[in-house]
């Protein structure tokens, strides 16, 4: 009698589908004309909670507020809503309050193999600014994306649309374009709308290479587009943005979980749109190299030429990264920049640990 309980037992569990992380059909994926199943995240979205907790030690009051924070904690539900849409949600709780930082829906399959976002997203500005906060290998912004598009990124409420472009060579080859609301002027530090028909315009394209079979690189080109704030009108009634970025990885699929590189590049220009208008450009650029199956190391320089920039004018940052599994990251940081205004250095040590449960989507390459 026991031996047959334990039979059953063992074969209820081979059987039943992993309580998180496991692999199901995407109902995103399902042909048209049919249904996905009554046990799809169609009638049971995917939720999931990602915690950021953030300590800081040093001389540089600009890094964090508190010693320690519990920065936010990002709550998400995803789900198809038919064979050809999918609703993605993204709600922020922090010290200030529940905000919506994502509330958008996708149209997946539009003539002619495009797709559409009608709603809330991060735009499609660089490769960085697309990835939400907490997620980030790193304890701030870096000080370009700071200086230009504001603490917490670019975002917009409005519609988006891609198309992969054919191309002989048979690459990856996609073209976005947003239009929406500007944003805040309180939020970013470029914009700001003046009437009710302003509107914040970009475009992205971006090329991907397949180099060998563990290398690939990606490349990218963004531009904005919207009215100026009235601190900077005397450069033009439009404030226009540019970013060029570059992304390098290798990943040796034989032994992925051990070994791995990332690069990245992003640099940014801004002008007016008066004829002489000043340009003013910043970058910065980052390596993370994964030397074990749990360990992590990386390393990242930004710099910006904006006078009215936050603080600094540059800086460097060092990271040791621990990941015990994919539900939860730990970091030691330390990073040093330089207020050219002041001719002096700040340094600050950062104890970073982001933790997640329930599922949560890969993030866009």
């Amino acid at each position: 009698m026991l031996r047959s309980i334990a039979t059953a037992l063992v074969v209820a569990a081979l059987t039943a589908p992993a309580a998180r992380g496991a692999s199901s059909p995407d109902p995103t994926l399902a042909p048209p004309g049919t249904t996905p199943s009554s046990g799809s995240s169609l009638t049971n979205p995917a939720i999931s909670v990602i915690g950021w907790f953030q300590a800081v030690a040093g001389n540089d009051s600009s890094a964090q507020q508190n010693q320690f924070e519990f920065k936010e904690a990002e709550l998400s539900f995803q789900a198809a809503v038919d064979p050809f849409t999918r609703a993605d949600f993204f709600l922020s709780a922090g010290p200030e309050g529940l905000e919506v930082e994502e509330a958008h829906i996708t149209w997946l399959a539009l003539p002619g193999g495009g797709q559409a976002q009608l709603g809330k997203f991060r735009a499609d500005f660089g490769k960085f600014n697309r990835t939400h906060p907490p997620e980030t290998p790193f304890a701030d912004r870096p000080l370009s994306t700071v200086a230009f598009l504001g603490e917490e990124g670019l975002s917009t409420t409005g519609l988006a649309a891609s198309l992969l472009l054919p191309n002989p060579f048979g690459l990856y080859w996609d073209l976005i374009a947003n239009l929406g609301t500007v944003p805040d002027a309180a939020e970013n530090p470029l914009f700001e709308a003046t009437t009710r028909s302003d509107a914040l315009i970009l475009g992205r394209s971006s090329l991907f290479f397949p180099l060998r079979e563990s290398v690939d690189l990606n490349l990218g080109a963004s531009y904005a587009n919207a009215p100026a704030q009235s601190a900077l009108q005397s450069q033009g009634s439009h404030a226009q943005l540019g970013v060029v970025d570059a992304t390098l990885r290798w990943k040796n699929p034989r032994r992925s979980i051990y070994r791995s590189l990332m690069v990245q590049v992003e640099i940014t220009g801004e002008q007016g749109s008066a004829r002489g208008a000043q340009r003013l450009l910043g970058g910065f650029g980052y390596v993370i190299y994964q030397a074990a199956r749990h360990w992590k190391i990386g390393a990242r320089y930004d710099w910006t030429e904006r006078p009215d920039a936050p603080e600094h004018s540059s800086g460097a940052l060092a990271l040791v990264q621990y990941q015990p599994s994919e539900f939860s990251t730990l970091s030691l940081q330390g990073r040093r920049v330089h207020d050219a205004a002041a001719d002096r250095d700040f340094d600050s040590a950062f104890f970073k640990w982001t933790f997640n449960i329930g599922p949560h989507g890969a993030h866009p390459y």
